[in-house]
Order: C-alpha cells, then structure tokens, then sequence
C-alpha cells in the first residue's frame, strides 16, 4: 500500500511539475512585458498547484488569436477614414498620426468641459438636439441619477427616431441592472459590450478592457475625455470626496475619426458594419490641426506608450501632464527624464489623494526619478484629479482618456484628441496654471518619508505592469 502511495504522489507530482512548465511557457510566451511573465512564472514554480490553477483562470488567453483578429477588424474599418481636410504639409502632430494610423485634419474646434456638472450638461444637450445617429461609449455607467439621466435622454431620442449605439464595458454581476439596459433596448438602443480575448472567465476580463470615452451626434459633435457615468464624476461619492475632471467638445472633420474609433470598437464586439453611418466628414470648423489616436493592445507598436514618448520628444520648453496614475513604462520614464534633461519644463500633475491604494503608492516609488534629472510632481489638493490632459509648449495639447501607467500603454484600448494651434493649447494652458495653483510641488525623497511608507510604494512597484 505505501509503495503504491509513494508511486502516486510521484505521478502527482510529475503531472503537477509538467503543468506548471507548460503554465511558465505560455507565460513567457502571451504576457505584455517581461515584467509579467517573470512574476507569473515565479508565482508558478514556486507554488505550482496554486499558481498553475491561477495562471489558468487569470493569465491565460488566446492572446496572439484575438490581436491578430482585431488588427485585422480594425483595417477593414480604418479603410473607410476620409481623405477630406487633410493636412498634407509637414506639421508637429505627423508622428502622432504615424502612430494614430490616421491623417492628420485641420478646420477643426475644441473648447474644454472642465469637471462633472459642466460635462453632462453639454453631453446631454447635444444629445437631446440628435437628429439621425448617436455613438456613445463610457467604460463606466453606473444606475444613479447621473446614468438614469443618461439613459433617459437615450431612450428619448431612439423614440424619436434617430438611430443610436451604446457601448460599455462591464463586469457581469458588477454593471448594469438587466431592467436598466431592456428600458434602452425596448426604446431601440442598440446595446453592447466590447469583447476581450477568450478566457477561462469568459467575460471576466481584467485586462484588455475598453476605456474609452465617447459620445459622437449626427457626425457632426463629438465629445471624449476623462469622465464616466456616475455621481462620483460630480463630487458625491463618500468615499472619495470631490472629484477633478475634463472633457473636451470637439466640432470639424476630427468628429469623422472619432466616428470611426467607434465604429471599429462596435464592428469588434457585434460583427455590425457601421462604414454608411459613420462615413460623413463634417465641414471645417475652426483653425486647429488634430488628429484621434486610441491605443489598442492589440497593435504592435504600443500606441499607448508611444504617445508619451512622442509628447516628450515633441517638446521644447514645456511639457505639462495631468494624470491620476503615475506608473510610467520603463521607456516613457526615460523619455520623460531626457526632456527634462535637455531643459524642458517637465510637470507632472498627479492626486493628493487615492482612489486606488497600491497604484497610489506604486506612483509615489516613480516620483524621485522624475525630480532626480530636474522634473516636477505636483499633487492637487482640493479633490482626486482624474483629467488626462497634457500641454506641449504653446501649441500642442491633448484631452482623452490615456493615464500615465502601463495598464493604458500597454493593455486597454484608450482614446485621445490632439490639436495643434493656439487657441486650444492656451485654453489647457489657463486650466492647468489654476490646477498647478491648487497643488503642491513633491519636494521630498521617498527614503526621507517614513520606514512604512516606502516600504508600501517599493511593493507596489513590483506590481506595476498589472495595476
């Protein structure tokens, strides 16, 4: 009998050593950074059951399958860009188009939606005013009175005739209430849920989430920015307290890219083809050059990332960040750090504040790498500042939804509007000299802090690549 148990604790073992192998490759082989795959294979072969049945459920996808295909999704779509009001001399925003995959327009306009009540008051009155189409796109809707809003103006106008598309990314069992999204579809609103690479969990997806933030009406108006659906965006959760936030409306032919990221995102998730809808360039409206560039994980080039390297090399004399998470990638950090070395005003304007502890603390162990080489951190004191806005000398600025953190480089799909001009970049310029005004500029090591707290923020540093 023990010779038998001693042989089947053998077997066990083996089949367990051989799983968490086979557990360590596919690690090696589908994680996003090196950093990832090291904390999953150490996890596995230090705890083979636990870690192996965790790598299963959590790290194990068909990574390579569903960036393959929503590359391919994504191409048959961006075939339908518009090749009206394109800018075709040379200008500061070429290399976010290269990035973008998309040209760079001009005639375009943007005014600043600056916090919660502002923003929902403009959304939801060009909504009312929708003729034939809306696209609307939140990562966020929550059931309180900022979302019945929302939904109620939804169902208003799908009533009324117009044609309307609804995206959101949601957890099961942690979104919407089924009697709030069948009152839409009962209206004729056109519900759906971005799609992630297949997974044990289905549709428990941690990463590869859609964090953009939309709203496009009659491809003529559109809107995008930091805000989601809730009454956190206004100030009344208790738990968090005031909340600082911009969107940003935006009015010429940049309406028309923002109407196709939207398109892609829905073509993905339903298989529906919106290329008639969407197609429409509006006419110019103002003197800025844009350009709409939404990272995606699936691309191989890292957008997200490249688009703060592309921020740092852009600059000359100044470059402003707002951001609510500080955990740069490794490359952004020293694309960062060499704009401030070659003289740049590099300022980095995070929240006094968490709302998300180990990504508060991680971004603390960031900051004396920033301020070594001359660069500034700034924490908002009046209210958790959740903008993504960033200011490039006086002519270039960019409002969206693009943290500072590997999650939006590298595994969400994100969003964001760059303009070229005056008249927006000094419009930022004035919004963040009042933010700066309401902060305080880090001027303290993190070895100088107290024994616990840098033990806490070199931790969840570790933990970068997944917060």
């Amino acid at each position: 009998m023990s010779d038998f148990l001693t042989f089947s604790n053998a077997a066990i073992a083996a089949v367990l050593g051989l799983l968490a192998l086979v557990a360590s490759y596919r690690a090696l082989l589908t994680s996003r950074t090196p950093q990832g795959s090291t904390a999953w294979i150490l996890l596995i072969l230090l705890l083979p059951l636990v870690g192996t049945l965790l790598y299963l459920v959590f790290g194990h996808a068909n990574y390579k399958r569903f960036e393959r295909e929503r590359r391919k999704s994504d191409e048959d779509v961006f075939d339908m860009a518009s090749g009206d009001q394109i800018v075709h001399a040379p200008c500061r925003l070429d290399a976010f188009a290269k990035i973008a995959r998309l040209p760079v327009t001009e005639g375009n306009a943007m005014s600043l939606l600056i916090d919660g009540q502002a923003t929902y008051d403009a959304v939801l009155e060009a909504i009312r005013s929708a003729e034939t189409t809306l696209f609307v796109q939140f990562y966020t809707i929550k059931d309180d009175d900022i979302g019945e809003a929302l939904r109620d103006a939804l169902i208003e106008r799908a009533k009324a005739g117009v044609s309307v598309w609804l995206l959101h990314d949601e957890l099961p069992f942690f979104g919407l209430p089924g009697y709030f999204k069948k009152r839409l579809e009962d209206a004729g609103v056109r519900l759906a849920r971005p799609k992630g690479p297949q997974r044990l969990l289905g549709p428990f997806q941690f990463n590869y989430r859609n964090h953009r933030k939309l709203v496009v009406v009659d491809n003529k108006v559109a809107f995008t920015g930091g805000l989601n659906v809730s009454k956190t965006y206004v100030g009344r959760n208790p738990s968090i307290g005031a909340w600082r936030d911009t969107f940003a409306r935006f009015e010429g032919p940049i309406v028309a890219q923002l109407a196709l990221h939207f398109s892609s995102d829905w073509m993905w998730a339903t298989g529906e083809d919106l290329s008639q809808v969407a197609s429409e360039t509006p006419p110019p409206a103002g003197d800025l050059k844009a350009v709409a560039l939404a990272p995606s994980p699936a691309e191989e080039i890292a957008a997200g990332n490249l688009y703060f390297i592309a921020l740092a090399h852009a600059a000359q004399t100044r470059l402003w960040i707002s951001t609510p998470y500080f955990v740069p990638d490794r490359d952004v950090l020293t694309a960062l750090r060499f704009a401030a070395l070659r003289g740049v005003d590099v300022r980095i304007l995070v929240p006094g504040r968490a709302d998300h502890y180990i990504t508060y603390f991680a971004g603390l162990a960031y900051f004396d790498d920033l301020r070594s080489v001359g660069g500034e951190v700034w924490m908002y004191d009046p209210a958790f500042v959740h903008q993504k806005v960033a200011l490039v000398d006086d002519d270039l600025a960019s409002v969206g939804s693009i943290n500072l953190d590997i999650r939006s480089g590298l595994l969400n799909f994100e969003i964001t509007v760059l303009t070229e001009g005056k008249s927006a970049a000094s419009e930022v310029e004035e919004m963040l000299v009042t933010d700066f005004g309401n902060a305080t500029r880090i001027d303290t090591d993190l070895d100088d802090r107290s024994i616990f707290i840098g033990m806490v923020a070199r931790v969840a540093r570790l933990f970068a690549p997944v917060l």
